[in-house]
């Protein structure tokens, strides 16, 4: 008789077919994400503000929402790749309204078709320029990375004061191409957009196939191993800091064509929201776990909060607090979800582990095994000396 047991519905214990679907599905590749709890949680926002807020289904305001998200994600990318090497960068923000400033006034005397290739080269020199100066301080001088960049952060901006001498950049003084960059379409796609784009997918590929970015998840995961592996981790974190500094500079960039108005305060406080934008989308502050494209949900997820606090008319004393409140229950509803796609998972490795040391325990070593034939005597059918 057969020991398989069945269930009321018919169906083998274990087969059932609801319960296999539904362990495909919790087990699926796309759901152990990290990424996906957060685009339900950005999907569901959109929904709900879209059926209560008439002004957020207009043409003008998605617009207008996607080109702000595009520039914070720009350089919460570059700030990404410092945090998944186990460093921090607060100086992106002075970096950008500097590079924004000088940039924006070298283009004004570039004229012909050159000017946006060399306006671009130059925001990305001058970032990674300034990145640089963030890496020297970290690993020649041994400092921290929150102290090494919050000093840059204040001679940075210190060196805007000093440039701008109390004036103004103009959008009067920007050419025409950088002037009409946000309002442009490319193939019914704003600039800005694609710039974004670009950067996520060009990051992606750096740190998924190349040498470079497995190094920096080593290094974020576990420094003394990977220098014990021998990994450069000093280079490492100057390209990280470099890499950073330079799309803080090209997020300058765009800085001047979406205000036109460059002073010396461009950029302040910018940074808080880069570093917020990065750690929404699931990068670990401690190094190593995270993706570019957890920025960019985490700058597409808080400029949808700005946005509908705005649509709703709240009080600009009051909008930070619930801003703020906001990013709380949104970071803890995506933690819950994040925990409950990996549950299962979770408990299949442990069950894996459980049967392993059941294994260890029941089955005896080999030496032990051998030993107990060898002291039992000849075997069946052996014949023995006289």
């Amino acid at each position: 008789m057969s020991g398989t047991t069945w269930s009321s519905s018919g169906a083998k214990d274990g087969t059932d077919p609801a319960s296999s679907a539904r362990r495909a599905l919790q087990h699926h590749p796309l759901l152990r994400r990290s990424e996906t709890g957060l685009f339900v949680l950005i999907v569901l926002i959109t929904i709900v503000a879209a059926c209560a807020l008439s002004d957020f289904r207009t043409a003008t305001n998605a617009n207008e929402a996607f080109n702000n998200a595009a520039q914070i994600a720009v350089v919460a990318i570059g700030e990404t790749v410092v945090i998944l090497g186990r460093q921090i960068d607060l100086s992106v923000g002075a970096t950008l309204g500097l590079s924004a400033f000088l940039v924006g006034s070298a283009v004004g005397h570039i004229s012909g078709p050159l000017g946006p290739v060399l306006g671009v080269l130059m925001a990305l020199g001058l970032g990674a320029l300034l990145g640089l100066g963030n890496g020297l301080l970290v690993n020649r001088v041994r400092m921290p990375a929150i102290i090494a960049t919050l000093a840059t952060l204040s001679i940075y901006s210190g060196l805007q004061v000093i440039v701008t001498n109390g004036s103004q950049l103009y959008v009067s003084q920007v050419p025409a191409w950088l002037a009409n960059l946000r309002a442009d379409s490319w193939l019914g796609i704003g600039p800005f957009i694609w710039i974004a784009a670009i950067c996520l997918v060009a990051t992606s590929f750096l740190m998924r196939m190349t040498r470079f970015g497995r190094d920096i998840y080593a290094l974020g995961s576990n420094p003394e191993a990977a220098s014990y592996l021998g990994i450069r981790t000093g280079l490492r974190t100057f390209q990280a800091f470099a890499f950073c500094g330079a799309l803080a500079g090209l997020g300058g960039l765009e800085y001047t064509s979406q205000y036109g108005n460059v002073d010396a305060t461009a950029g302040s406080g910018f940074e808080l929201t880069v570093i917020a934008a990065a750690v929404i989308g699931g990068v670990s502050l401690f190094g190593g776990s995270g993706t570019a494209l957890s920025a960019v949900l985490g700058a597409l997820l808080l400029t949808e909060i700005e946005n509908v606090l705005a649509l709703m008319r709240i009080s600009i004393f009051a909008e930070q607090t619930l801003e703020g409140s906001a990013i709380v229950l949104a970071v803890a509803v995506y933690a819950v979800a994040s925990r409950r796609l990996r549950r299962p998972l979770r408990r299949e490795q442990l069950m894996a582990q459980f049967e392993v040391r059941l294994g260890q325990l029941v089955e005896p070593p080999v030496e032990v095994a051998t030993a107990t034939r060898s002291s039992d005597g000849p075997a069946l059918g052996s014949s023995a000396d006289g």
